[in-house]
């Protein structure tokens, strides 16, 4: 299993913590634990999975807070977290993951913070109901399909500009 790229489980009733064991599966691309009953918190033991490029754990009962180590995953391109249990503050290092085009979080209580001022090119930004504060930078207006920043405390003007733009929902 060591060369194991693909795991999904995602959909299931699997109980339990997640296994630090899994940061053993070093050639891992896709890990999706989504819609489970898990618990704990994420295993530092997962920053091992150094190519990572999707990671989901949506759906489930973690707790703690959103470990530093995914901020080291330079080659993610997807990283879901709906509603995991897991509490922010977000780390600021993902917001600057030059190689993540899909990034949603949600439901995630935690201190107020404000989104980064260094731009944020996605194709997807879900930042729904995480305590967001503040204006929104101009540079988030950079999303090509989706910007979701519902249920948040942002204040301030809409841009002009955003209406020459073409979300699509």
């Amino acid at each position: 299993m060591k060369n194991l790229s693909f795991m999904s489980l995602e959909s299931n009733q699997f109980s339990g913590v997640v296994p630090p064991e899994l940061g053993k599966l070093v050639n891992l691309k896709t890990l999706i634990l989504s819609g489970n009953k898990l618990v704990g918190t994420l295993p530092e033991a997962l920053a091992q999975i150094k190519d990572l490029k999707d990671f989901r754990v949506s759906d489930n009962n973690l707790n703690g807070t959103v470990p530093e180590f995914m901020g080291n995953w330079t080659q993610l391109q997807n990283l879901e977290l709906y509603a995991t249990g897991l509490q922010g503050p977000i780390p600021l290092a993902i917001f600057q993951l030059e190689k993540l085009s899909d990034l949603r979080i949600a439901d995630m209580p935690g201190p107020e913070f404000q989104l980064p001022k260094k731009p944020i090119e996605r194709k997807y930004l879900v930042l729904r109901n995480i305590n967001l504060t503040g204006t929104i930078p101009e540079n988030a207006w950079k999303v090509e399909k989706t910007l979701d920043l519902t249920f948040n405390k942002l204040v301030g003007e809409i841009p002009p500009n955003t209406i020459q733009r073409q979300f699509t929902f």
